[in-house]
């Protein structure tokens, strides 16, 4: 290949070896960590690749043919470095103090943003506040002594009182408790640790009460003057309409999913248009294209249009808070827009590859953040693949407007198909119907409403009208994604792709794309090996099929990290399933079914479920049913013996809800087959007559295939244990879930040697209040010889079993951040 040939090529594999060394070191950190090994650290990386860098110099020198090849070397090593690098905190960082739990610190910082405010209704009646604050660590006082300290943390607070004075810049000193942060670890589960590491925040303080204290300070006037026009633009919102509404209009126009209401982003989501509700390249665009359409009507000269456009780009994403998605949308808008404005649309390709380039060099924890995958390869495949569809549109008679629509839906959705399918597990096929139908009523309120914004500061009168419309117009839009989301068969449910058809994918997808743009090249080096190719392929495609015929049958049993709570999925050797608890939170802040539950079912192909056994109504095991009872199809749900108005509470059903009637109790002595995989209740003890804590009616389940066994004993107490020993039961399994999370409460010695398993779980959240699992339980497991697992250090643990060997697998283990 000579010196400068094919430079869209070269840019890609540059891109590609720097996401591959970032890959390779976040995945497998040993490799990453050989510095630290060696004892030279980062530095490691920066001296082996020094030696890279003087050869591609040298070979660029002299004109080398393979100069190519040390470059791409250098990327994938710059990608370790880069990655390495960005993992290393200052030995003053706030998480640090996260390393002694529950140890009481003082804060002391300069707020980054304003304060959010959310309003709470408590049990009792009575109304409170809980609030969350960005700081910039600056000093920690700890032991008595003041120390320098660094870093990004949220600070989370109650009161009773909302107080708005609290602004950017100003100072905050506050006393409690730091921990790292800490989402939920499932496959397909979006990383919550990931993606605040990627902004910078390493810790979360919890206040104590009456701890918060604001020191105002005069800094920071342009951040406080674009939260200031935030400020004039939602409350201009909300004097006219709902905040409901408010809500959406403001976060089409800045982003966020604040206050909006779950039907309207269920709607959204199904249809494929959730992307209005965050600031992207499509914001951006609009933005620029308004502004060129005044600048054409005012008849400005080239050089001042530029100007308007590109002064416009920068004005929006300041008040739009210049985070990283915003940042990088307004780059690749500001550069595709001088392309244009210069002829040289072409160069478009360039500015996304070098975009990729430069954003993973300065944020390589960008490669894992959704928003950047997302919305780099639907820009890709606008840039790259919209074209050709469109002209293969065109070529068979389909008229422009439908062409163009078809062609930018197809393209997104192709490009970004994996990425989609590993975090939602569904693709909208309505969204093309969306596109046409809602995305341009939206967008005309995007634009109606910044105009409203700027307007009613001069004239509130006008703007307020404006502003009015524009939620007259949102009703139309939502009834319309309403009802195309709707549409029986809109939404296709596919199984998350495996990283090597991710690759194969990809290469298919790149193949094709080179064969329409070089047909001559095809049709004279490649079209008479077709038969060859066509043999090879069907060769490989027989394999694999063969393969897929041959390969055992095996159970899957999973144990998903709800948090604190018990959940676990059973998939037969066939494909059926069905859970065992679904988990919850006792205060329903946060909804484990829809959230947590269904997207590792869709994850995982699951699409319905036989059946799902209760251990007992607390809500920390049965309150996830709820959601998944209301997105996906269950056949009967069984219960223990508390009565249905228990379960009615936790899953915040009404007593006369339809979807009751799924429910039955589970009698002791059942036992149902499916698919092979038999199916236990050995114990269904009655309610107490006298009370009690609600753990003493926990049923136990226990699942056999073959000679592999698993037994579920919910919150089981031991003096529960202790009847089921002297029924003479046969308890013997293979994995046991730890009964109470690790609780002092269960467990007991005679129950453990009953069951004898070379596994047990606990089901228990990140640094939980109750202190689970005990040491002293954790102690007698491993005296036992049992070899135990932890969802809060483990995420997801998955065991897979043919009936006569088992494997396990742990989701983190392809992390480094923990």
């Amino acid at each position: 290949m000579k010196t400068g040939q094919y430079p869209v090529l070269f840019l890609a594999g540059l891109l590609l070896m720097l996401a591959a060394g970032i890959a390779v070191s976040y995945f497998h950190p040993y490799l990453g960590n050989l510095g630290d090994f060696w004892g030279f650290g980062v530095s490691f990386w920066l001296m082996l690749g020094l030696p890279v860098f003087l050869l591609a110099v040298w070979m660029t020198w002299h004109s080398s043919r393979f100069c190519w090849l040390p470059l791409l070397l250098l990327f994938f090593l710059c990608g370790i470095f880069r990655l390495q690098s960005s993992m290393s905190l200052s030995e003053h960082d706030i998480s640090r103090w996260a390393e002694q739990p529950k140890q009481e610190i003082r804060l002391s910082g300069t707020l980054l943003e304003e304060p959010r405010w959310q309003s709470v209704l408590a049990p009792d009646g009575s109304m409170f506040y809980k609030v969350r604050y960005l700081v910039q660590a600056e000093k920690v006082k700890s032991g008595g002594q003041w120390q320098a300290a660094s870093g990004k943390c949220y600070v989370y607070a109650r009161t009773t009182a909302k107080e708005e004075k609290a602004r950017i810049g100003d100072g905050l000193t506050v006393g409690g408790t730091v921990r790292r942060p800490h989402g939920y670890q499932n496959p397909g589960q979006i990383d919550t640790e990931l993606l605040l590491r990627a902004d910078g925040i390493t810790a979360l303080l919890t206040a104590g009460k009456g701890t918060v204290h604001i020191e105002q300070r005069d800094a920071c006037p342009l951040e406080r003057f674009v939260a200031d026009c935030r400020r004039h633009y939602r409350q201009s919102m909300e004097d006219v309409m709902p905040k409901e509404d408010a809500a959406a209009v403001f976060a089409m126009l800045f982003g966020g999913y604040e206050g909006i209401e779950p039907e309207l982003i269920e709607d959204f989501q199904t249809t494929g248009i959730v992307h209005i509700l965050s600031v992207s390249g499509s914001h951006i665009s609009l933005v620029a294209a308004v502004m060129l359409w005044l600048a054409s009507m005012l008849r400005l000269p080239r050089a001042i249009s530029a100007v308007l456009v590109l002064g416009s780009i920068a004005f929006y994403s300041i008040l739009a808070g210049c985070v990283p998605p915003v940042i990088r949308s307004a780059l690749m808008g500001s550069l595709s827009f001088l392309a244009l404005a210069f002829g040289r649309e072409r160069e478009s390709r360039y500015i996304l590859l070098l975009t990729g380039i430069f954003m993973l060099m300065w944020q390589p924890l960008l490669l894992f953040h959704i928003s950047f995958e997302l919305s780099y390869l639907a820009t890709a495949g606008l840039i790259f693949l919209a074209p050709v569809l469109y002209r293969w549109g065109r070529q068979r008679g389909i008229p422009s407007f439908m062409a163009m629509g078809l062609a930018i839906t197809a393209a997104a959705q192709l490009a970004s198909l994996p990425v989609l399918l590993w975090y939602f597990g569904q693709v909208s096929l309505s969204s093309l119907l969306a596109n046409l139908l809602v995305v341009p009523i939206l967008e005309l309120m995007i634009v109606l409403g910044l105009f409203a914004g700027i307007a009613a500061f001069f004239l509130p009168f006008p703007g307020h009208l404006i502003f009015a419309f524009d939620s007259l117009l949102l009703g139309v839009a939502a009834e319309l994604a309403h009802v195309l989301a709707k549409i029986p068969g809109g939404l296709l449910y596919l199984p998350a792709m495996k990283w090597q058809l991710c690759l194969l994918y990809y290469f298919l997808l790149g193949f094709l794309l080179f064969c329409f743009c070089r047909r001559d090249f095809v049709r004279t080096h490649l079209y008479p090996y077709r038969r060859q190719a066509a043999a090879v392929c069907l060769s490989l495609f027989l394999v694999y099929g063969l393969s897929q015929l041959l390969a055992t049958r095996e159970m899957a049993v999973h144990f998903l990290d709800v948090g604190q709570g018990d959940a676990v999925l059973v998939v037969t050797p066939h494909g059926r399933a069905m859970m065992f608890d679904t988990g919850g939170t006792r205060d329903g802040s946060f909804d484990i079914g829809s959230k947590v539950d269904v997207p590792y079912l869709l994850h995982h192909d699951v699409h319905a479920l036989d059946a799902i056994f209760l251990s007992h109504a607390h809500e920390d095991h049965a309150q996830g049913c709820s959601g998944i009872l209301k997105k996906i199809p269950v056949e009967r749900v069984y219960m223990a013996k508390e009565g249905l108005d228990a379960y009615a509470r936790s899953l915040q059903f009404s007593d006369a809800d339809p979807v009751l009637r799924k429910f039955q109790t589970a009698e002791e002595g059942h036992v149902f087959t499916l698919d092979g995989v038999k199916v236990e209740v050995l114990f269904a003890p009655p309610k107490p007559s006298g009370g009690g804590t609600g753990n003493e009616v926990s049923n136990v389940y226990r699942v056999s295939y073959g000679r592999a066994s698993f037994l579920f004993t919910g919150d089981l107490v031991k003096e529960q244990e202790a009847k089921l020993i002297a029924a003479g039961k046969n308890l013997h399994a293979n994995v046991l879930k730890a009964g109470h999370h690790g609780s002092a409460t269960s467990s007991s010695e005679a129950f453990l040697e009953n069951v004898a398993p070379s596994y047990g779980v606990f089901c228990v959240g990140f640094e939980n209040s109750f202190g689970h699992p005990k040491p002293e339980i954790v102690q007698r497991y491993q005296e036992h010889g049992i070899r135990t697992l932890r969802t809060d250090r483990d995420g997801a643990v998955v065991f897979h079993t043919d009936g006569k060997t088992m494997r396990v697998e742990t989701y983190a283990d392809t992390k480094i951040l923990r």
